[in-house]
């Protein structure tokens, strides 16, 4: 817990929130759209960054976002494994992609 600007934050702890879904949507997208190795090493490096530099940086200004527990980004990872792999092989097996990037 964090007092930031007379406000408490709390970190989220949560294995699973209305962020999962994000990430199991932005990852199916990746995976379709690119190689699974990459989409996924995207999607990970995403929960550092997140943590670590954009949570800081915004809580300055007074803006929440991404205060995680390390137990909630570990979820968050589990769930970009899943979306890279419903991206890679079932969206790929059913719709081509309209463009392939790396």
């Amino acid at each position: 817990m964090t007092k930031i600007k007379n406000r408490v934050h709390h970190r989220n702890h949560a294995l699973y929130d209305w962020w999962s879904l994000t990430h199991v949507t932005w990852a199916s997208l990746l995976g379709w759209i690119m190689n699974p190795f990459v989409a996924l090493a995207i999607m990970v490096l995403w929960e550092p960054l997140e943590n670590f530099v954009l949570n800081p940086l915004l809580a300055k200004i007074n803006i929440d976002f991404g205060y995680e527990s390390l137990q909630n980004s570990l979820s968050d990872i589990v769930f970009d494994v899943v979306g890279v792999a419903i991206g890679a092989f079932i969206l790929k097996a059913l719709i081509d992609p309209p463009f392939y990037l790396f």
